[in-house]
């Protein structure tokens, strides 16, 4: 069973595994600790991972990134086009469900395809890695999602991982994440049984690719406890580039007098140098960029200053200490409360970044006084987080005991039908889940229906529909355009079971916040009050009761005893939420499997076709240089042609694109000459060795017989007869056998081969060592002189047993009994 935790970024995913104790984190195939977040679209294939990397460039058009910031967003969001469009090079169209897709070139043919999708495939290569690594399916595995996620896009990333067979035991925030393999490595944590216990609170500080995340998390032994959030979606390293990138482009139009915005490519190609710049930067004051050809066949470079840049950026900087203020107000601490401060994200590489949050934290240049820690690991803290709280929830794993209480980031109410039904509030909506609230959590939610609401002979129904409050969550940095729905249920079957004559019936539900930011309604309950007779006791009349009191109480009309009981009856409840529906899924699942297995078909084609041409190379080279004594005269001139046409037909179109059965065949025929040329070749060096090791060890059977050490004679005469035949056939067949190999040319095909003679003596030993390791015959133990002991008193005849006095009478030589026991207690200590 794998235990896999996958931080899935915006620019690249790290993957971690649990195994032999710790975690580790896994590399791709081409050995990089991350792999690129894109997927790519060719004439014949996809391309995943580093493979799609590699193809941006040159097919940039069919390239599609940021599939973190897309996948759950609906194509008429207006934040699409304004913050995610300039980040994508493939065309953005509308899906079916309204959903933001891409249009681009597959197999030659225009393919729309949802991000839903997109992330599937991306995640199909995750999973191939993983399992590659760890040698076994990698199935069960924990995601890490920005905390500003809403439920929407956390379904379709769970669908997506569905589609590709990857089961999610939970989702985690990417700070939550962090915070968790922080802590479970910790030992030094405060104990809450010791008196005055006081919790460590760091602020875990998230600056990644396209969004910033602040976490205010307090620690006590064996459990934390996220205390309060804050994101901004719009400030990552993208967007510092991009800030980048306009400044540039606005000195390459001055200067060289070209617009590179007008150009996707060019654009495209800014965009690269300016990522890079940013780096250089951060370490160096001032540096040159540098695009060759970029637009019109022109290379441009200009000089680049970090004061420049700082400034280009600053209205991004600025956003940073509100956010940070932001996150200690829903956490109600103060900075003095903050023990450190962790930094994760290469964007806390920035010196820019990292001055501000030294101020805020510290108020001192001071470094001594600096509450900043870089003790995690940036890159890989959230994907080692995901693998703890993978192992955690594993079955397989004994992991130390660690609880982690998150916390709600975004308030959410639901509302009912008011008019039907009296809920917790007149208001007909309540906010159930406010700001801070438990991850996971439950809450018991109470409706009254009137009966005069039910039809007669029929039942009612309870709608109720779940959402975020928008104002409230735009004011914590959620994006404006985004749709607060979260679902819809309807608890069915609403009807008196038992009083029909009661006023009203009473429904009760559990509202649940799941570890994975769902909303759920669950036990769906009818409350209804019925009166029941009490059955009493009957007491023993007192024998000075009146005998006319007594005729009385038997002839009055006797009246039952009731009581009031609330009884419960289960109720069934629908729910309807953004996950994609069954037959959708099924479709995807088919796509992605046909998709799936045209690549391996097409990566098996290209591996066939590559070990033609190898062949034909290595062989070439051979046949004319070492292999030339090996082949026959005959067939040289013809086997080289074979190569050099076969060279000729690969380069062209019908060789090009032949399929991978025709390759095996080509492959087989030439093969079918060229393999015995090697063998003849290899045979001549291997073939002398096995002929010296069957010698060696006839010679070495035969001075062992022949030593007369005595060693031997206990085995029978046939036996060492058959010994000796044995090596005598042996050799006599490898004389006879090499003298006729040695009567044939080198290209001629071969009397006998090394495996031939390793095999005959691998049967003379099998045959021969059974024979002389046989065991030489124990000697016969000797006798210990018996003991004299004193004869015991004879039992006279009459007293004895009868069986005593039958061996008495009948052997004259009997034992007696203590003998007897003496004999065979003395054959146990033998034995």
């Amino acid at each position: 069973m794998s235990v896999v935790g996958i931080d899935f970024g915006n620019l690249n995913t790290v993957i971690a595994v649990a195994r032999n104790r710790g975690i580790d984190i896994v590399c791709n195939e081409v050995s990089n600790r991350k792999t690129p977040s894109q997927v790519s679209f060719g004439s014949k294939q996809r391309y995943l991972g580093e493979s799609a990397k590699t193809q941006e460039n040159s097919n940039f058009k069919n390239t599609v990134s940021q599939l973190k910031r897309l996948i759950g967003r609906q194509f008429n969001d207006p934040d699409v086009q304004q913050y995610e469009a300039p980040f994508i090079n493939a065309q953005l169209v509308e899906g079916d469900r309204g959903e933001v897709a891409v249009k681009v070139m597959y197999q030659d043919e225009p393919r729309v395809f949802t991000f839903t999708q997109l992330v599937a495939m991306y995640l199909g290569k995750i999973k191939d890695i993983t399992s590659a690594e760890l040698k076994i399916p990698a199935t069960d595995c924990v995601i890490s999602v920005p905390g500003w996620f809403t439920e929407k896009q956390r379904r379709a990333l769970l669908d997506a991982a569905d589609i590709t067979g990857l089961n999610v035991l939970r989702l985690i925030n990417d700070t939550t994440a962090s915070a968790l393999g922080y802590g479970i490595t910790k030992t030094d944590l405060p104990d809450p049984s010791l008196p005055n216990c006081k919790p460590k609170v760091v602020a875990f500080v998230d600056i990644g690719h396209s969004n910033a995340q602040v976490s205010i998390v307090s620690f006590i032994k064996g459990k934390l406890t996220v205390k309060g959030t804050a994101y901004n979606p719009n400030f990552g390293g993208r967007n510092l580039d991009l800030a980048l990138v306009k400044y540039c482009a606005e000195q390459i139009k001055e200067k060289y007098k070209m617009d590179v915005l007008t150009n996707p490519k060019a654009t495209f190609r800014l965009r690269t140098q300016c990522e890079k710049t940013k780096k250089i930067l951060s370490a160096n004051p001032v540096t040159i960029l540098n695009v060759e050809n970029i637009m019109n066949d022109r290379d441009v470079s200009m000089t680049v200053k970090r004061d420049e840049f700082e400034e280009l950026i600053k209205p991004y900087l600025d956003t940073l200490e509100p956010l940070l203020k932001d996150a200690l107000e829903v956490a109600k601490v103060t900075i003095d409360d903050i023990d450190s401060v962790e930094l994760v994200g290469g964007t806390t590489r920035i010196p820019c970044v990292k001055k501000i949050l030294n101020d805020f934290f510290s108020g001192s240049d001071d470094a001594s006084k600096s509450k900043l820690s870089t003790t995690l690991n940036q890159d890989e803290c959230v994907a080692r987080g995901c693998a703890f709280q993978c192992a955690i929830l594993s079955p397989v794993f004994r992991v130390r005991d660690f609880s982690v209480q998150d916390c709600n980031d975004y308030p959410i109410e639901i509302s009912w039908d008011n008019n039907g039904f009296e809920g917790p509030v007149p208001e007909g909506k309540v906010e159930i889940f406010s700001i801070g609230n438990n991850v996971p959590s439950a809450k018991r939610c109470t409706f009254t229906c009137p009966l005069a609401n039910i039809p007669d002979n029929g039942s009612a129904s309870c709608p109720i529909s779940g959402k975020y409050v928008y104002e409230k969550a735009i004011e914590r940095g959620m994006l404006k355009a985004f749709d607060p729905s979260i679902g819809e249920w309807t608890i069915n079957n609403i009807r008196p079971f038992e009083n029909k004559e009661a006023e009203k019936v009473n429904v009760t539900v559990i509202a649940r916040l799941n570890p994975n930011g769902f909303v759920e309604f669950t036990d769906p309950t009818l409350l209804e009050e019925v009166m029941i007779e009490v059955k009493e006791e009957k007491k023993e009349e007192k024998k000075e009761e009146k005998k006319e009191e007594k005729k009385e109480e038997e002839n009055a009309e006797k009246q039952p005893k009731m009581k009031k009981v609330t009884r419960k009856h289960p109720l069934t409840i629908t729910s309807k939420n953004s996950s994609l529906p069954k037959s959708m899924m099924d479709s995807y699942r088919e796509a992605e499997s046909q998709m799936a297995a045209q690549d391996k078909l097409v990566i098996d084609t290209e591996y066939k076709k590559n070990a033609l041409e190898e062949y034909v190379y290595d062989t070439r080279s051979k046949v004319s240089y070492t292999y030339t004594d090996f082949v026959d005269p005959s067939i040289k001139d013809g086997f080289l042609k074979q190569l050099d046409d076969m060279e000729e037909w690969l380069y062209t179109d019908e060789g090009s694109e032949a399929t991978k059965s025709v390759y095996v065949k080509k492959l087989d025929e030439l093969k079918k000459i060229g393999d015995p040329i090697a063998l003849r070749y290899r045979e001549s060096t291997d073939r002398p060795k096995a002929e010296q090791a069957l010698k060696d060890t006839i010679s070495q059977y035969q001075s062992q017989i022949s030593a007369g050490d005595g060693r031997y004679d206990h085995i029978a005469q046939e036996d060492m007869k058959k010994v000796i035949d044995e090596l005598t056939n042996k050799l006599n067949w490898l004389n006879e056998s090499i003298a006729a190999q040695n009567q044939k040319q080198k290209w001629e095909d071969l009397a006998v081969t090394s495996n031939e003679i390793l095999k005959e003596r691998e049967n003379m030993v099998y045959t021969i060592n059974p024979i002389l390791n046989k065991p030489k015959p124990a000697p016969p133990k000797k006798e210990e002189p018996k003991k004299e002991e004193k004869p015991a008193e004879e039992t006279p005849a009459e007293d004895a047993p009868k069986e005593e006095q039958e061996t008495a009478e009948n052997d004259d030589s009997a034992t007696p009994m203590e003998d007897v026991k003496s004999t065979s207690e003395s054959a146990m200590e033998v034995d």
